[in-house]
């Protein structure tokens, strides 16, 4: 632990802090208690943490993560933002995903001031910080204050073309990321402040295909080939343009149809929570098809099929609606929340 490290203000040597963290521990508030939890897990004896990945794509599984692998991974964001002992640093997302032990500890191995506030959609804060991470929906909701954010990096979720559009030109420097649980946190950046379109990688990473898979070659920490399920077009082995996700592919009829690009296209008309999705069909193996959350848009069948940014094969042919989509994370859980409709 660097001895500039501040935790809400207070500064802890190592029996302090495990002190703390033990109070912490029995909260009755499920993110300090949490927080106390990791503390504890971070500084025992075991070398590795027990890491759950999201469910995004599946059923959640646990990870083994190596502590030093960890810190290296902290040490790589620490030297691609240039974090200095005593800067603010925020955390607002929950404790228990990789993004928010990955915030801690940055701010335990650089020394910063950290910050720890309950994970909300909407962020109260009233001073500024140098370096905070955030989901893209926490991100939307605090674009009125954003000046008081130096550096921001914005992970969980894909950012769309709005929030991409509001934060272009920001002297607030903000920064989507690529990575997931098993590499620790990110392994690659996009400066959404620039208008960039492409990842590029951090640290020793680099990137190789399989295939149409995006493959992650991160030797610093212990990840020599990671075969993703992200499609991606690679432009040289540090830089790629993200495509979708490969058990997201839609097989229709022989073609194949990418939801996240058709989604970004349908975004801008569409108000409510949707994604799209291949309806299993008995000619085509799969028929485009779009769910909404809570109600369907008035005249959306009719808009979209005038929209001339996508192909006819990119059309939806099915509508569905459902109450509310399964999340995690503010994430939607595309897969459990397809199970709950009912095609018959």
């Amino acid at each position: 632990m660097h001895f500039d490290f501040r935790l809400n203000g207070v500064s802890y040597d190592r029996d302090r802090l495990l002190l703390h963290a033990y109070e912490l521990s029995d909260s009755k508030q499920e993110h300090l208690s949490e927080l106390g939890r990791f503390i504890l897990d971070w500084y025992s004896e075991e070398h590795d943490l027990v890491l759950q990945t999201s469910g995004s794509t599946g059923k959640p599984t646990q990870i083994l993560a190596p502590k030093t692998m960890l810190s290296a991974s902290a040490m790589t964001t620490i030297k691609a933002f240039n974090l200095q002992p005593k800067q603010q640093a925020l955390m607002c997302l929950p404790v228990w995903h990789i993004a928010g032990k990955m915030m801690l500890i940055r701010a335990l191995l650089a020394g910063l001031w950290i910050d720890i506030i309950e994970p909300t959609a909407t962020l109260g804060v009233s001073k500024t910080y140098d370096f905070t991470a955030m989901t893209p929906h926490q991100l939307h909701n605090s674009l009125d204050h954003i000046d008081q954010f130096k550096q921001i990096i914005v992970g969980g979720a894909p950012v769309d073309d709005s929030l991409r559009a509001a934060v272009k030109g920001h002297t607030s420097r903000v920064f989507s990321t690529y990575g997931m649980t098993e590499t620790y946190s990110h392994v690659a950046l996009q400066n959404l402040s620039k208008g960039e379109k492409q990842y590029t990688a951090v640290g020793d990473v680099t990137f190789s295909m399989l295939g149409d898979a995006l493959v992650v070659h991160a030797p610093h920490i212990g990840i020599e080939k990671l075969v993703t399920r992200d499609c991606v077009d690679l432009i040289s082995s540090t830089q790629f343009m993200w495509k979708g996700r490969s058990d997201h592919v839609i097989n229709s009829g022989g073609i194949k149809l990418h939801p996240e690009q058709i989604e970004k296209a349908l975004s801008p008309l569409i108000s409510v929570p949707f994604f799209v999705f291949g309806k299993p069909d008995k000619q085509l193996g799969q028929s485009l098809s779009i769910v909404f959350e809570g109600q369907v848009p008035n005249q959306i069948k009719k808009i979209i099929s005038k929209l001339d940014t996508l192909s006819r094969y990119e059309k939806p042919k099915d509508y569905f609606v459902l109450s509310h989509f399964l999340r995690t994370n503010g994430k939607i859980l595309r897969n459990q929340t397809l199970q709950t409709i009912d095609f018959s």
